[in-house]
């Protein structure tokens, strides 16, 4: 099945992030996200939120037939970025990506880290990206990530703890370490060849990129 991609609301980058966005993608607009879908030349097919970054009536009229649109209600205990990812897992994709959301409001940008966390929950892989930051989360897994140029790469532990964690093919190697939730040892490495390999044993551990 092809990807999930759900466009949000705040955006702390141009255009450059939906060269991300694939043909087969499965497009979900969380709210004043379509916006920026349409300004990047993407057709959303389904638009969800309270609107209260986007006029409701517009979205209908320039709508039209072309997408879905879910009204939620304003209060909520869910963000509207939670429950396009939610209604994602519903409709039984795997892999996710969520552009924007890692910028401006330091509220939003924790609660995109917990739908981090939720989606790890569920067994589902998906990266956050916006602008000059990307991030992940894995948990009792390995991953590899290709080097990117004027990239630091971090690890934090999401959990309280997490054990057995190690990094090679970066300046800084890790080798069955155990990081803590209380002091930010995996911050700021940097590539060295051309994969970084990331394994995880126990715990949650956020994974983000960051261009200098």
């Amino acid at each position: 099945m092809s990807r999930c991609v759900i466009i949000t609301s705040y955006h702390s980058a141009g255009r450059l992030d939906y060269q991300n966005v694939c043909e087969d993608d499965f497009v979900i607009c969380a709210d004043g996200g379509y916006a920026h879908a349409i300004s990047g030349g993407i057709s959303p097919h389904i638009v969800i939120g309270d609107f209260d970054s986007y006029p409701e009536n517009k979205l209908s009229e320039e709508c039209g037939a072309h997408c879905k649109i879910i009204r939620l209600a304003v209060e909520k205990d869910d963000t509207d970025t939670m429950i396009c990812l939610k209604y994602g897992i519903d409709q039984g994709f795997d892999q996710f990506l969520i552009i924007g959301g890692l910028g401006g409001r330091l509220d939003h940008t924790i609660a995109n880290l917990q739908t981090l966390s939720y989606a790890i929950d569920c067994k589902k892989k998906l990266w956050i990206l916006d602008g000059k930051n990307k991030a992940t989360m894995i948990e009792s897994g390995a991953i590899e990530i290709a080097k990117q140029e004027n990239t630091k790469i971090s690890l934090f532990s999401f959990t309280e703890t997490c054990s057995g964690v190690s990094i090679h093919g970066v300046k800084y190697p890790l080798h069955e370490t155990i990081l803590n939730n209380s002091f930010p040892l995996g911050v700021s490495n940097e590539f060295e060849e051309e994969y970084a390999r990331i394994e995880n044993k126990k715990g949650k551990l956020l994974i983000i990129l960051s261009q200098d």
